[in-house]
């Protein structure tokens, strides 16, 4: 789905505003009729802000036509909003804003919104963020989670989440894309890890003579050419497939390495080096090399397609 230029020049003027961030002034959305107000009309999903504590919290909400929106028929004979695929192409549309937004990654159901967290300024920005970690927060998303809410996704995007597998499917399938990883350790040391490969496969393998069985493990993972500054915390869990506390993918043959260390989901192998989902404040959240050992209390995984490369 595609808008002609016509319209993207004037969404470039407004979308800012319905995509979560603020108006003119200083204002958010927070609801349709404050979309309508900052110059939106058509029929489709919005972000606006709830105000909680004195916080702004990111939410998605439909406006309808009796919200007072209209269905806008396209050149391709669709209505509605057209939508990205993910946040470089929300880039592309004039969305240059750290924040909030929504996308439709899932090329089977592209009638399907998501609200995602995009980064527009790391490495020139068009980044949507898979993964989030901060032990600062209040109240703290637990990871030790089922096969099921991983592959979902889970947490809220205001704060520590994980987008889900299935998503995270969806948007490194159709093409090659990049990682980066940011953390932070215990001692406040900081820093990058920077794969220009990086590929998760769909949660039902293709046959594969002689590895795993005929078939390869749901949510395999692939990444390759790293570059940072942090070592490579991933080339120990290249080509494993998604393990949880509830179903063993791993290749030890004693254990559920999931179930051992600490219950965060993650591609282990026997069982891992780099690991983003253990509990805060254990040596399970980590990320650890040959040359460098992080106890982590921050850490962020984001995609973006590798035409973007720096």
């Amino acid at each position: 789905m595609k808008l002609t230029y016509f319209i993207l020049g004037l969404l470039a003027l407004v979308i800012s505003d319905a995509s979560g961030h603020q108006a003119e002034d200083g204002s958010s959305p927070r609801n349709c009729q404050n979309i309508r107000e900052n110059g939106f009309v058509e029929v489709g999903h919005y972000v606006v802000y709830n105000t909680v504590n004195n916080t702004n919290e990111a939410t998605m909400i439909y406006c309808g036509e009796k919200d007072g929106m209209q269905l806008v028929d396209k050149e391709d004979g669709t209505a509605g909003r057209s939508g990205a695929r993910n946040c470089k192409e929300l880039q592309d549309q004039g969305m240059n804003q750290d924040g909030p937004n929504i996308i439709y990654p899932y090329p089977d159901h592209p009638e399907t919104p998501l609200l995602v967290l995009c980064d527009q300024t790391t490495q020139g920005g068009g980044w949507t963020v898979i993964l989030r970690r901060d032990d600062s927060y209040d109240d703290l998303t637990d990871f030790a989670r089922t096969f099921e809410e991983y592959a979902a996704g889970f947490g809220y995007i205001n704060y520590d989440f994980y987008i889900g597998n299935d998503v995270i499917h969806a948007l490194t399938n159709p093409s090659q894309n990049e990682l980066w990883v940011t953390i932070e350790d215990l001692l406040g040391e900081t820093g990058y890890a920077h794969y220009q490969y990086f590929h998760v496969n769909a949660r039902e393998g293709y046959a594969r003579e002689g590895y795993y069985g005929n078939n390869l493990p749901p949510y395999m993972m692939d990444c390759g050419l790293y570059e940072g500054t942090i070592g490579d915390g991933l080339e120990y869990q290249n080509g494993m497939g998604f393990s949880t506390l509830d179903q063993d993918n791993d290749v030890h043959d004693d254990i559920n390495c999931a179930k051992t260390d600490g219950g965060g989901g993650w591609w282990y192998r026997a069982c891992y080096n780099g690991l983003l989902t253990g509990p805060y404040g254990t040596d399970y959240f980590r990320w650890f090399t040959e040359d460098s050992y992080y106890i982590l209390s921050k850490a962020q995984m984001m995609v973006r397609p590798s035409s973007t490369c720096t």
